[in-house]
């Protein structure tokens, strides 16, 4: 807003500038980032936190971020939260904290609602008698009195004994209603109120600091800056030496409600509606709403162990961060987000192409390259540098652009010489010669003529996406069906790439000339081609690759492979990669990267060329859809010295958490035991790598790569102490590991005594056992002998049973009917044959699933075999259809048993399965009258068909009208 920036610039003695209009005074201020430039992030409810207001923020000494909200406290390891609200373990009387406070023996005080306070100490919450009214601020000084500012009732002073003794307006305070409190190095209490500032001296007389622009203002914040005292109020921020010393004005009209002093020289500021400021070396850079901060009333402000900035806000919480990746995007001044070529050029600059133009990067600013006398929409799809330093881009639409000194000087498009405008991959010669590749083929310019190359010159696909030389004057041309080669002799080879898990796609190349291969980036993972022998090999999904597509591979000074992708950022380690394409190895290890890392999208963009290069300085730069980002590998050691501290979470034996101690003791035949941690690090969270030691079982450490779980089972009576380490990737492990003893019991027999009695007992037992020796053997082999038989019985039956209905199977029956039916025939006897069919059972499958559909066949099973007789053989026929197989039983003896089984099931209560499931049978009845056994179970089939037929719910005798129908 003007008017807010003119009274700031009035008020303050250094030139003050809001980030909007002048960050760049900022950078020009010292070598630190301008606050556009950190890694930003937001928590909010979404992401486990109870509520949006975050009140206060610590950080304990064991390395948990806590949050204080309406909602209760919240316990942050980088991963997820544990929320604690009113109950027996915290002791709070109201879910609602307003305030933290880390005393200097490392206990923190939770405060808030209903003037609840408690002391977390150790994993150990102790409540204190809470005083009926909210509690604003908490302070422990030197002389270990705890002051407790209220919201109306004054200032508490709780003794070392517990004695309370209460400051309020009566006694000279200028308002009950007290703000912010702080213990200067001289041990005096100052006291912020809603209505101007006092202090407490060494007497804790109650004084006023003679500055009239402290007095009759609230007072939020308070802080020390070496030997001055910084005052947020409701009308700016100031800083006075001495109380008796004029008042400095740091910050004019601006409602301050939190400060927090990072160095001598950086000061961040809360506001209570104007975002997060930032002073350094008397420069302001202000962040808001418009810049990603999700609330403008900042409350609390941390910076934790590694440097991270948590701001509190009534939108969540918001963090600025180192990170890995820098990603710059259209508020730091690139012309498009959507990026898809980027150039490292000879002049120290970097060039990088997007939907909406072309911008040069030189010295930390953006500078747009005007393309409008060659391109209309001036959509640039590759980069490319000439021998002469000039720079080739080359767009969606308007063909291929040339640049000298950010001027248009040559302009090749389809109706002169290109094949085609979308030109997505470019390749100046030294000699001055040109390839270019585009959407409907290559084109080879030479001094005006051009030659191309499509299907008809042999070229896989005319869809080139890139284009290399490689230092034996070979060119690569990557299409969207494969690649092809230009011999120096004219010769066009084209590459088999199917047996590589069918590649089709070839996004691009790098030379690796020490190693004498070129690395082709495919659909289907990296291909390593040997420039010598011609061979290829493969490191894809098989040999670790997380994903296909690959499209853009970097090499950086550090002996790393850096590939894009649609999910992300890859880095490779060089040699593990040779190692497996010689065969040294079987796997590779990947690091993916991603939006958690400092990019602003983990889409990679790819098809063009380049889609990453690497910089003079050692960075690499991507394309992505949502601006152009870079990474200087350098720094990543830098992370990798940060040895982010350990504890247990959770220790689970069978299911059952325990809470957690010092020791343990676990009852015997304690089957599972899972050990929750966590590495309390926060830069790279998801990418903290850990190791465990069970002293006791394991004979050297274990490995878990980013697995926060160890478990074990079964293990064997004894003493056991666990340990657990962590390490950012390529960091050293910490040295403070996490420590978790316990002790599993022995069951009776496993106790040493009992053993001791056991092996006299077993003594004497030999003694007598050898004169029954040889009845023992008689005995063991008649038993092995039943075994044996009871097993072999026991699988007969198991080959010859339906595994769901439990009835026999098809075998069963088969041979059952071929006995049934030579013994009919024998004896002339009747034998009857029916086929059941439950009816429409396809649609139980498929509205209800085959699980409904499962125990329907189950429960009419069960109503077949209750309701058939002790002489009838029913089996399951297949799938919905059932047999029964009735021996010496007249034709109309069979159909009432038929129709009765048809009835119970008609009548079936399935209720408990499906609401309103009705299940009925059609049945296929026939005798063996005149009938030899193939034309036996024909007949059955054909009434059973009949039944289908006529409407289902039927029973039809073979040969007999439908007495139904």
């Amino acid at each position: 807003m003007p008017w807010f920036r003119l009274i700031l610039c009035c008020c303050l003695y250094t030139p003050l500038a809001l980030l909007a209009q002048d960050s760049h005074l900022a950078e020009a201020a010292a070598p630190i980032p301008a606050l556009e430039n950190y890694f930003k992030e937001s928590l909010n409810t979404r992401d486990g936190l109870p509520h949006n207001t975050i009140n206060a923020i610590a950080q304990t000494p064991d390395g948990y971020l806590w949050f204080g909200t309406w909602e209760g406290v919240a316990r942050y390891n980088g991963r997820e939260f544990q929320v604690y609200d009113r109950s027996p373990l915290t002791g709070l009387p109201d879910v609602g904290v307003r305030t933290f406070h880390l005393d200097r023996h490392q206990a923190l005080w939770v405060a808030g609602s209903r003037g609840g306070l408690v002391k977390i100490k150790d994993g150990i919450w102790q409540a204190h008698p809470p005083l009926g009214v909210l509690i604003n601020r908490v302070l422990l000084d030197s002389q270990d009195r705890l002051w407790l500012a209220t919201e109306g009732k004054g200032l508490y002073r709780q003794n070392p004994d517990g004695s309370r003794i209460v400051l309020q307006q009566t006694d000279g305070l200028p308002s009950d209603q007290v703000h912010s409190l702080l213990e200067d190095q001289a041990g005096r209490i100052w006291i912020g109120t809603s209505d101007g500032l006092v202090f407490l001296d060494q007497q804790l007389q109650l004084q006023q600091p003679t500055a009239v622009e402290l007095h009759r203002t609230p007072v939020f914040a308070l802080t020390e800056r070496e030997n001055e005292l910084l005052v947020g109020t409701e009308r700016g921020l100031f800083s006075i030496a001495t109380p008796t010393s004029a008042v400095e004005t740091l910050l004019a009209n601006v409602p301050v409600s939190a400060l927090l002093q990072e160095s001598r020289d950086l000061l961040w500021i809360g506001t209570v509606d104007r975002g997060l400021l930032r002073q350094y070396h008397g420069v302001t850079e202000q962040l808001d709403i418009r810049r990603g901060l999700p609330n403008n009333r900042i409350l609390a402000l941390l910076q934790d162990n590694e440097k991270s900035l948590w701001v509190g806000t009534n939108g969540g919480v918001f963090r600025l961060r180192d990170a890995p990746f820098t990603t710059y995007t259209t508020e730091q001044g690139l012309a498009g987000n959507f990026v898809r070529a980027v150039l490292s050029h000879s002049d120290g600059c970097i060039y990088v192409g997007s939907g909406r133009g072309l911008d040069q990067f030189c010295n930390g600013q953006f500078k747009r390259l005007d393309m409008s006398a060659a391109s209309v929409g001036q959509s640039v799809l590759s980069l490319a540098e000439g021998p002469d330093g000039s720079l080739w881009a080359g767009t969606y639409a308007d063909g291929l652009i040339q640049l000298k000194q950010g001027q248009v000087v040559q302009h090749y498009h389809a109706g002169n010489l290109l094949p085609a405008n979308e030109v997505r991959a470019i390749l100046p010669l030294a000699d001055g010669k040109i390839w270019v590749g585009t959407a409907l083929g290559a084109a080879y310019i030479d001094n005006g003529t051009v030659q191309y190359f499509s299907r008809e010159q042999g070229l896989p696909s005319p869809f080139i996406m890139a284009l290399y030389q490689s230092a034996d004057q070979r060119i690569f041309i990557g299409s969207g069906a494969g690649v092809a080669v230009l011999k120096p002799d004219g010769s066009l080879q084209r590459l088999n790439l199917q047996p590589f898990d069918d590649a089709d796609y070839a996004f691009g190349f790098a030379e690796d000339a020490e190693a004498g291969l070129l690395w082709m980036t495919t659909d289907r993972g990296l291909l390593a081609y040997d420039l010598a022998s011609e061979q290829i090999r493969m490191i894809g999904r098989a040999q670790g690759m997380p994903f296909d597509k690959l499209f853009q591979l970097v090499l950086d000074q550090q002996g790393h492979f850096w590939i894009s992708s649609n999910r992300g950022v890859l880095r490779l380690e060089r040699q593990v990669a040779l190692d497996l394409i010689a065969g040294r190895r079987g796997w590779v290890d990947i690091e993916l990267y991603g939006e958690s890392d400092g990019m602003s999208s983990a889409q990679a963009n790819g098809g063009s060329m380049k889609a990453a290069t690497l910089h003079h300085d050692g960075s690499v730069w991507v394309a992505t859809s949502m601006g152009v980002s870079n990474v200087k590998p350098k720094r990543l050691e830098r992370f990798s010295r940060i040895n982010p501290p350990v504890v247990v979470e959770k220790f689970v034996a069978d299911d059952h958490e325990l809470t957690l101690g010092d020791e343990y003791v676990l009852a015997a035949g304690t089957n599972r035991i899972e050990i929750h941690y966590a590495g309390l690090g926060y830069v790279m969270s998801q990418r903290i790598q850990y190791r465990t030691l069970l002293e006791g079982f394991d004979l050297q450490w274990v490995n878990r790569g980013s697995s926060i779980l160890a478990e074990y089972t079964n293990l064997p009576p004894g003493d056991y102490r666990f340990r657990v380490a962590a390490a950012y990737p390529g960091g050293d492990w910490s040295k403070n590991e996490a420590v978790l003893t316990f002790t599993v019991l022995p069951h009776l027999w496993q106790r040493g005594w009992f053993q001791l009695l056991l092996l006299a007992i077993l003594a004497g037992s030999l003694i007598l056992g050898i004169r029954w020796r040889l009845g023992s053997l008689q005995r063991s082999e008649l038993r092995l002998r039943k075994l044996v038989a009871e097993q072999t019985a026991e699988l007969q039956l198991l080959a010859r049973q339906d595994a769901l209905t439990g009835l026999a199977n098809r075998r069963a029956f088969d041979e059952a009917l071929q006995h049934e039916y030579q013994r009919a025939q024998r004896y002339h006897t009747t034998l009857c044959l029916a086929l059941l069919d439950v009816d429409h059972f396809k649609r139980v499958n498929d509205q209800l699933s085959h699980a409904v559909g499962d125990e329907v066949l189950k429960r009419v099973a069960a109503v077949l075999k209750q309701q058939s007789r002790s002489i009838d053989l029913l089996a399951r026929w297949g799938g919905e259809e059932f047999a029964i197989l009735l021996p010496d039983t007249s034709l109309e003896d069979a159909t009432e048993v038929c129709e009765r089984l048809r009835h119970k099931v008609e009548r079936l209560d399935l209720n408990d399965i499906a609401p309103d499931l009705r299940i009925t049978i059609s049945i296929g009845l026939t005798t063996n009258y005149k009938l030899d056994l193939s034309q036996l179970l024909l007949h059955a089939d054909q009434a059973l068909y009949q039944a289908k037929r006529d409407g289902r719910n039927l029973l039809v005798i073979a040969g007999q009208p439908n007495k139904n129908g």
